[in-house]
């Protein structure tokens, strides 16, 4: 049944009955509207997703209702992997911890102890990703007038430290120089070294890209891996990724020879097959590079001479190249894709930091 009355500020109010809360007062919704028709067709939305089991009360959600709700109207336009993170924080962090508990009864403290148990456990990445997932969910629940205050906004955060990027040593690119790469092996790493390029745009490059009149890679798109499938985005991961990198000379010689072999669209496709690399065949393709320069070094399969690396470790390598080569730090934000100068000045703030060591001028100093 729905109740209707003009306020004093001209706007018409109404309200469904839902029943009776657990102390005996009634359970009303309230609907506003400017005219009387308006308000008509609020309540009899209001009605129908009563009747069609769609509404949930507003005194009554949960946090995993909202979770779901959230997840589905608010993130899933997000790329695979970025929603990804948000369905795992929330499925094995948030709702698995507090799901059960009422909006309007969640108070600061819940969302601490799930902190510090977390804490406890040294899931350092996780922290951070609760922390944001958490803040977005309950700042949309206020929007939408499930909750009053947002619990997240005071946490008590540990002191996280962010791991180090590496970029390989002097003694790696001489292991690099010497190994036996097959042609397309070398065209990949040196790509990766020598232009610093991300995951999803090497392998989302075509001949077309590869310029050798105006001596450039043009990057423009990339792609993301979702159930082992490579997913093609017209678009790198931010605009400031749509970048013409030159071609260094260590680079020209080998891209020259490999690009003039291929046949296939794509610059670096899978074995036996046209197109692009599944995840699974990414993965063997650099397992098997890491192995070789593994056997370069003196190891085996054993015995590991040559440190784990992934292509981030060559795009950290090419930053300080960048870095050593003088080249400022709004060059190096353009050859990087970085969206944020932020990004860049902090690689060049940490290099610089190695290096203006001044234990070598101490001790001239003490001699």
């Amino acid at each position: 049944m729905a109740k209707r009355k003009q306020r004093k500020d001209g706007r018409y109010q109404g309200y469904v009955f839902l029943g009776y809360n657990p102390d005996g007062t009634e359970n009303r919704k309230y609907e506003y509207a400017k005219t009387q028709k308006e308000l008509d067709q609020k309540l009899l939305e209001l009605r129908l997703a009563i009747g069609k089991g769609e509404y949930v009360n507003d005194n009554t959600m949960t946090v995993k209702q909202w979770a779901d709700l959230w997840l589905k109207n608010y993130k899933k336009g997000k790329e695979y992997k970025t929603y990804q993170m948000y369905e795992t924080t929330l499925n094995n962090h948030i709702v698995k911890e507090l799901g059960h508990m009422r909006l309007v009864d969640l108070k600061p403290f819940h969302i601490q102890g799930l902190i510090n148990d977390r804490k406890e456990g040294g899931l350092t990445k996780t922290l951070i990703n609760i922390r944001m997932t958490a803040r977005q969910m309950f700042e949309d629940a206020i929007e939408n007038e499930y909750m009053v205050k947002n619990p997240t906004r005071k946490l008590d955060m540990p002191s996280i430290r962010k791991p180090q990027k590496r970029a390989l040593t002097d003694e790696e690119l001489k292991i690099v120089k010497a190994a036996n790469f097959s042609l397309k092996q070398k065209a990949f790493f040196y790509i990766l070294l020598y232009a610093g390029l991300r995951r999803g745009e090497i392998l989302a490059l075509t001949k077309k890209d590869i310029d050798f009149k105006n001596n450039i890679i043009k990057v423009s798109k990339s792609i993301n891996f979702k159930d082992n499938k490579a997913i093609l985005k017209p678009f790198t991961k931010s605009e400031a990724g749509m970048r013409d990198i030159p071609i260094l000379d260590p680079l020209k010689p080998v891209l020259k020879e490999y690009v003039d072999g291929t046949k296939g669209i794509y610059l670096f496709e899978p074995v036996n097959r046209l197109g692009l690399m599944t995840e699974t065949a990414f993965r063997s393709f650099w397992a098997t590079i890491w192995r070789l320069l593994n056997k370069t070094a003196g190891g085996s399969h054993k015995k590991e001479a040559f440190g784990k690396i992934t292509p981030h470790v060559l795009r950290h390598t090419y930053a300080t190249m960048l870095y050593y080569a003088g080249v400022d730090i709004k060059q190096a934000q353009y050859l990087l894709g970085h969206a944020s100068a932020e990004v860049t000045l902090e690689i060049y703030t940490h290099l610089d930091k190695k290096k203006s060591a001044p234990t070598e001028k101490l001790n001239a100093y003490l001699a």
